[in-house]
Parts: C-alpha cells; sequence; structure tokens
C-alpha cells in the first residue's frame, strides 16, 4: 500500500512540475511577442503544406506499428490492435509521463501476443534504443553538414557515449541471459519466497522481449522501418516549415532531433509550451523570426499531436466491434 502510494505521491509531483514548466514556457514566450505578426503569420501559411504534413504524421503510425510487429517475433500479431495500443499509448503519453504510455502499450497487447505485458514492454525498450541510435545518426550529419549550437553537439556526443555503453551491456545480458539469471536467482534464495516466484519470471519474460534483435533479418527490418519513420518525420517537420515560406530539410532535421531530446527531458502535460519553445529556438538559429518560428510551433504541434487522439479513438471503437462480433459468433 505504501508503495501505491509513493508511487501516485511521484507522479503527482512530476505533473506538478510540468504544469510549472508549462506555466514558465508560455510565459516566457508571450513577453515582447507581437502577438498580432503572429497571427498574421498563422493567416497567410499555406496550409495545402500542412496537409502534407498531417498525412506525413499518419504514415508514422503504420511504420511503428510494421517495426513493432516484426520486433514481437515470432508471436504473430495482427497489424489493428498493434496500431490501436501504439495509438493510445501515445494519447497516454500526452497526459502521463512517458513510461505511462509504454506500459499501457504492453498491457494492451500483451494478449494478443500470448505471452504478456512483460514481454512486451520487452520489445518497447527495444524500440527506444533503435530510436536513440536514430537520433544520433540524426545528429551527426547534422553536426558534420553544418555548424550547431553547442548544447545540440554536447546532446549528440552524450548519446553516443550512452549507447557506446549501453549497446554492449546489452548484447552481453542477451548472450549471457542463462548465467545471468541463475546468478540473480541464486541471490534471490536470500530473500523471502514471494520475491523470487514474483520477480524472476516477469525479468524473463521482459528479457525474453529483447532476444529478436539477436536475429539479423529482424534488425535489418526494424532498421528499415525505423529510417522510414525519421523520414516521415523530418517530412511533416519541412512540409509545415514550406507552409510558411521556409523550405529547409536542415532545419527541418535540427527540429526532430531537438523536439525529441527536448520533450523527453521535460515532459509537460501534452508538451504545451515547451514544444513551441524548442521551434522558437531552433528556428531561430536560421533566422526565423520569433513570432513567426511560434506560428510554426503552434501549427506543426497540431500536427504532431492531434492525428493519434481520433485514430486512438476510432481504432479502440473497431477493436471492441470486431471482439464483440467475435464473442457473439463464439
Amino acid at each position: 500500500m505504501w508503495d501505491r502510494l509513493r508511487s501516485r505521491e511521484g507522479n503527482g509531483w512530476r505533473w506538478v512540475a510540468g504544469v510549472a514548466a508549462t506555466a514558465f514556457v508560455v510565459w516566457w514566450l508571450a513577453r515582447d511577442l507581437d502577438w498580432p505578426a503572429v497571427w498574421g503569420a498563422l493567416q497567410s501559411a499555406d496550409y495545402r503544406w500542412v496537409a502534407l504534413g498531417v498525412a506525413a504524421i499518419v504514415m508514422t503510425a503504420w511504420t511503428r506499428a510494421w517495426r513493432w510487429q516484426v520486433l514481437l517475433r515470432p508471436a504473430e500479431v495482427r497489424l489493428w490492435p498493434l496500431l490501436t495500443a501504439l495509438l493510445v499509448g501515445q494519447v497516454t503519453n500526452l497526459v502521463l509521463p512517458a513510461p505511462g504510455g509504454y506500459v499501457a502499450r504492453a498491457v494492451l497487447i500483451g494478449p494478443e501476443q500470448g505471452t504478456g505485458a512483460s514481454e512486451a514492454l520487452g520489445s518497447v525498450l527495444l524500440e527506444k534504443v533503435w530510436d536513440l541510435l536514430a537520433l544520433l545518426l540524426c545528429g551527426l550529419l547534422l553536426l558534420a553538414l553544418m555548424p550547431l549550437p553547442g548544447w545540440f553537439a554536447r546532446s549528440t556526443w552524450g548519446t553516443a557515449l550512452t549507447l557506446a555503453a549501453g549497446v554492449p551491456l546489452l548484447w552481453a545480458a542477451l548472450h549471457w541471459q542463462e548465467e545471468i539469471f541463475r546468478g540473480l536467482g541464486r541471490l534471490l534464495t536470500f530473500l523471502p519466497g514471494g520475491w523470487k516466484r514474483a520477480f524472476l519470471p516477469r525479468l524473463q519474460r521482459l528479457a525474453g522481449g529483447l532476444n529478436p534483435v539477436r536475429q539479423t533479418d529482424v534488425s535489418a527490418w526494424v532498421l528499415v522501418w525505423t529510417l522510414a519513420t525519421w523520414g516521415l518525420g523530418a517530412l511533416a517537420n519541412w512540409a509545415v516549415l514550406a507552409a510558411f515560406g521556409f523550405h529547409s530539410l536542415a532545419a527541418a532535421l535540427f527540429l526532430l532531433a531537438a523536439l525529441m531530446v527536448g520533450s523527453s527531458a521535460v515532459p509537460t502535460p501534452g508538451r504545451l509550451g515547451v514544444f513551441e519553445g524548442i521551434c522558437v529556438v531552433v528556428l531561430a538559429w536560421f533566422g526565423v523570426p520569433a513570432d513567426r518560428a511560434l506560428a510554426v510551433g503552434l501549427v506543426l504541434h497540431l500536427v504532431v499531436m492531434g492525428p493519434p487522439l481520433p485514430l486512438a479513438a476510432l481504432l479502440t471503437l473497431r477493436q471492441a466491434w470486431v471482439q464483440r462480433g467475435e464473442y457473439a459468433r463464439s
């Protein structure tokens, strides 16, 4: 009971911190801004380009679902339940800190996979490793092409160090799984019996979700879908920038990487304020005025965060209808 209370208290404090961060960033953005100029930029934008950005974001839901489907092998998980769980997780992350959405995804897809939420959560964690690799590749490419702020270079090298330490550890843990679990089992025998029965099987199933990365064909397909997802994300950014008259692929890539790092570092509810603040800071590097950059940030925020909400609702209703039909036939 006390653990649950502490968990709720911790989530409450994170929520308060997120709201406070949102309020601060909104205040920072609001001061000294020419709001008529922001409104004018929004009115003059070519929203045909925005429609392209929305289409690209919608497609990323499918590329992420296909990637997840590959990572869940050898289980044959259907695409529609995967897509539903993925979108519900994204919507959950708009309200709760990121782990909440990951857990929601795992819990929803566990029964479909046939092994439970723990193994599904392992595949979600593996996704994050691939996204970090894509972030590193994007950062190194940008640093090779153009001068960028010191904070971005430090973030890129920090990601490189994290992966340089973490990937060999992951490989070693997968390679010597049996030995590690035997040793862990012996350690847990010194604790009350319930610990070993409750903890060890879940950890083994979690590790089972990481095993597909050892298969070359799985890694190859995951790489393809990861590059496709990041390419579509960059296309969405570029399209929204084009709607405001800025045709810069470098700015689109920089914005993609900065938003991933910044939104994770300061998880405000719905990424409100922080998302727009990152857009203003990044686009200032390319000479975009603050009022126009804020207009870009507002539209891009809707493009990125908007589609998951109706899609998650529609797919949840579809899945409930299908399950109702299957139950009626049985």
